[in-house]
């Protein structure tokens, strides 16, 4: 069963570029090593730049607890959180509904 987990976080104003820096390292890792990891989505509020949402769609429990584990993903929390005035924190979700083609892509997955 896939598991999605978003986690919004703020870093510093000063210190957003460090941040997209980390975020994509993690990104290009998580794309060259998770194969069940069907969605990350690094999301910046347009109105506040400093404020980041991830959302992300994990194939099932074990592909979720393979990412939590990875050296490189226990390598950016701590970067990230050296950036951040307050920790960021999981919010994990039941699915529900959705639509549109990419929707459709993951739910063949």
């Amino acid at each position: 069963m896939k598991e999605y987990v978003m986690i919004p976080f703020t870093v510093h104003k000063d210190k957003v570029e460090d941040a997209k820096k980390v975020i994509n390292e993690l990104i290009s890792k998580v794309r060259d090593n998770e194969p069940g990891t069907l969605l990350y989505n690094s999301l910046q509020l347009k109105k506040d730049p400093a404020s980041f949402i991830h959302f992300i769609i994990f194939a099932d429990n074990e592909a979720h607890l393979r990412h939590r584990s990875a050296p490189y993903v226990m390598d950016f929390v701590k970067k990230l959180y050296d950036l951040c005035p307050n920790e960021p924190y999981p919010i994990f979700l039941d699915y529900f509904d959705s639509c549109g083609a990419a929707s459709e892509a993951i739910a063949r997955m």
